[in-house]
């Protein structure tokens, strides 16, 4: 597996990325506009990512193996320090360590790239997975919006999860850059 920035010539394996999981995403969090699903909107997504990348707010990458996307990981809003995570894993690569990998490689780039003191998650509450991923990483839940969103007909609670990567001892340190380098290539 290889970890790769996010850039325009990735626009067609993102695309059939989005595509071949669009179900399974809409599943756990809010459907994108009908008008992302082209090269066109694609294009547009990547391009926007990329001039948010120049400004130094936040950072995009695909987790690329056998030329196919597997996974999506970003940086956001990075402001004052901190930043939020987030990352979709394809539905045929759940349960094979992939999120955690996505988050190890995240902290890793939060932490030597930008300086960052604090990473921050959202987690609707349909998606148990997902905080333990981020449980696995020190994050600690810090407040909980009920009715954050309606999706499917259920109204879903949204989680707010916080690590302070200086709390993070050596050890987890040593453990999250081991893990990325067990399993992508950079």
């Amino acid at each position: 597996m290889k970890l790769e920035t996010l850039n325009s010539s990735h626009c067609k394996q993102l695309l059939d990325f989005e595509l071949e999981n669009k179900a399974w995403f809409e599943s756990f969090i809010a459907p994108r506009d009908a008008d992302f699903y082209s090269n066109v909107g694609v294009s547009k997504h990547i391009a926007a990512l990329e001039a948010t990348m120049r400004a130094k707010h936040g950072y995009s990458a695909v987790l690329i193996q056998n030329d196919v996307i597997v996974a999506r990981a970003n940086l956001k809003d990075v402001t004052g320090g901190t930043a939020y995570i987030g990352y979709r894993v394809a539905k045929n690569m759940t349960s094979q360590g992939i999120a955690s990998l996505c988050v190890a490689q995240l902290i890793k780039v939060a932490a030597q790239q930008f300086n960052l003191k604090t990473l921050r998650a959202q987690v609707l509450n349909n998606n148990p997975a997902s905080e333990r991923v981020l449980q696995k990483f020190a994050f600690r839940a810090v407040s909980t919006q009920p009715d954050f969103l309606r999706l499917n007909g259920q109204s879903l609670a949204c989680t707010e999860f916080s690590v302070c990567l200086s709390e993070l001892n050596q050890q987890a340190l040593e453990a999250t850059s081991s893990l990325a380098k067990s399993k992508v290539s950079c």
